[in-house]
């Protein structure tokens, strides 16, 4: 064996080093970015958020609409609508400009759900 060459290794503890770095590092990444979704429902209705995003869901062909309730942490009040109605598909998600503080899913005629809070 030659001093002065560094001895041969197969380079696996090297490779399995970087994997979990990166790994590591994707997980970071993930979840510094990623926003939690929170479901509110009332009967068969019900309404998911995220931070910044919000959707409506009619789940009963009862002729009444369903929407999100909205409350962003500017104070600012908005309604997010289920606009086709009990077909078996959710409202698209909807960008709602700003931070959700608070929200609850509201059916016509028939109620609210209790407020979801901080939907981070």
């Amino acid at each position: 064996m030659d001093p002065t060459r560094p001895a041969r290794t197969s380079g696996r503890p090297i490779r399995a080093a970087l994997t979990l770095a990166a790994a590591a590092a994707i997980t970071v990444v993930a979840d510094g970015t990623a926003h939690a979704t929170v479901t509110a429902t009332h009967g068969a209705d019900w309404a998911q958020a995220t931070s910044t995003t919000v959707r409506a869901y009619d789940g009963e062909s009862d002729g009444n609409g369903v929407y999100a309730d909205v409350y962003l942490t500017t104070g600012q009040h908005l309604s997010v609508w289920d606009g086709n109605g009990a077909d078996g598909n959710a409202g698209p998600w909807a960008h709602v400009g700003g931070t959700i503080a608070r929200f609850r899913v509201c059916e016509d005629h028939a109620g609210c759900s209790g407020w979801r809070y901080d939907p981070r």
